[in-house]
Order: C-alpha cells, then sequence, then structure tokens
C-alpha cells in the first residue's frame, strides 16, 4: 500500500511514520510512504497514486478540509484518515467520506486499529475490469468507472464517467456478478457504485458527478447500510 502523510508538525509527521514502520515489522507487509509538510505542495504533486492519506486538518495555507474536498473532485477511490487535535472536526468527516479521525496525540493502539480499518477500505477499493457484451463487440471497463447500472427493457444501460454502454441481460445476472464489488440497488432495477455515492437522502441518492438518483422506500435501509459497510463503518 502506498500512503502520504500531510501534517505541517514535523514531529506529528514523523510520529505517524514511527507508527507505519511499526506496524510494518509486526505484521511482515511493506508500505511506502512519502511525506508532505505542506498542504498546497501536496496538492501540487498529488496524482492519485496513494492508497490512503494521513492528513492533518489545522495546517496554514488550505487546511485538511479544504485539500480532502479538492482531492475528491478528482479522486472518490483515495481513503482519507483526518489527524486533529479538535475531535469536534470529526464530524467534517462525513462531506468527503472520510475513512475515520484519529485525535492527536494519537497513541499506538489507535493508531493500528484505524490502520486495518484504512486495510478494509483497501481492499473493497482495488480496481476490477469487467466484460460488456456491447453491439460493438467486448469491451472491457474499469469498475471504478461504472457511476451506475440500470436496466431498460432487455437491456442493462452502464453509464459510466465518459460513456453510456449497452448490453442484453438481466438487474439478477448483473448482481451475481457484482456480489463483491460495491454496489447496492437504489431502486428497482438501478445499482448504484458506492465510489461515487456523495451523500445519501431521504429519498435521493447523490453523486458525485452531481447526478441525483431515486431512492425507494423498499431499498433505502438496505442502500444505506450498504454505504455505511463500505466506508468502514463511519
Amino acid at each position: 500500500m502506498r500512503f502520504a502523510v500531510v501534517d505541517d508538525s514535523k514531529e506529528d509527521a514523523q510520529h505517524i511514520v514511527a507508527y507505519l514502520n511499526k506496524f510494518q515489522s509486526e505484521n511482515n507487509v511493506s508500505f511506502q510512504t512519502t511525506v508532505f509538510y505542506a498542504s498546497l505542495d501536496f496538492l501540487e504533486e498529488y496524482r492519485g497514486e496513494y492508497d490512503v492519506i494521513f492528513l492533518d486538518i489545522e495546517m496554514p495555507g488550505c487546511n485538511g478540509l479544504e485539500v480532502a474536498r479538492e482531492i475528491r473532485s478528482k479522486d472518490q477511490a483515495v481513503g482519507i484518515i483526518f489527524v486533529t487535535s479538535m475531535a469536534q472536526y470529526a464530524i467534517d468527516g462525513y462531506e468527503v467520506n472520510a475513512i475515520d479521525f484519529m485525535v492527536k496525540p494519537v497513541g499506538y493502539y489507535n493508531f493500528s486499529m484505524k490502520l486495518e480499518k484504512a486495510f478494509r477500505f483497501f481492499q473493497s477499493h482495488k480496481k476490477q475490469d469487467i466484460l460488456i457484451n456491447s453491439k460493438d463487440g467486448i469491451l472491457r471497463i474499469n469498475v471504478s468507472d461504472i457511476l451506475y447500472i440500470e436496466k431498460e427493457r432487455d437491456y442493462l444501460i452502464f453509464r459510466t464517467k465518459k460513456e453510456c454502454l449497452r448490453e442484453r441481460g438481466s438487474i439478477k445476472a448483473v448482481k451475481e456478478k457484482m456480489v463483491n464489488l460495491p454496489f447496492s440497488e437504489c431502486t428497482a432495477g438501478c445499482l448504484v457504485n458506492l465510489t461515487h455515492v456523495k451523500s445519501v437522502g431521504k429519498d435521493a441518492v447523490s453523486l458525485v458527478s452531481e447526478r441525483v438518483l431515486p431512492l425507494s422506500r423498499r431499498l433505502k435501509r438496505q442502500f444505506t447500510q450498504d454505504y455505511i459497510n463500505y466506508m468502514g463503518g463511519l
């Protein structure tokens, strides 16, 4: 896994790095860790190469919440764990779908629990390709590019970030294909990629693309639970 630690305090940043090194040694795993001491430097260099970001909230120039909003506008897959001196900031993590938060000073036991949660998040976000039998032949698309899948008569419509693909099939069949992937049915005949969900409302689901999908009363409880589980129980 690839980690970024973003904190203007060198002492606090190195504290996280030391914990990551300790966790590697104890669990026989391998990490790549990059440290940034300025939020603007991190944003300037960010290319979506990290799996999890440990992000300090109280930073000069551009605080952690502003950084997270900017990241989320480009990358829905990266995990974010806020590190803060003030617990009241934690509620703001919902806005950017943070995995969790840690309050300074961070103890190793608490850190290791959050890191285990990050591992679960990482596993659920692994990239995977699927094949679609379209009119143009067999196409391979990445699951992370799918916004949602909906039924239209005898066809399945795959709405992606860039295009709309059609394939003959049933929702039942595609649900079986997506059983271990982060998809949930918001209304009959519409499977949503939870990676792209911005918020779950009373009767609608908002995606980061600004598209809004209906949320049926019958499926609301299950969809909401699926989304909570996907986000690691936040």
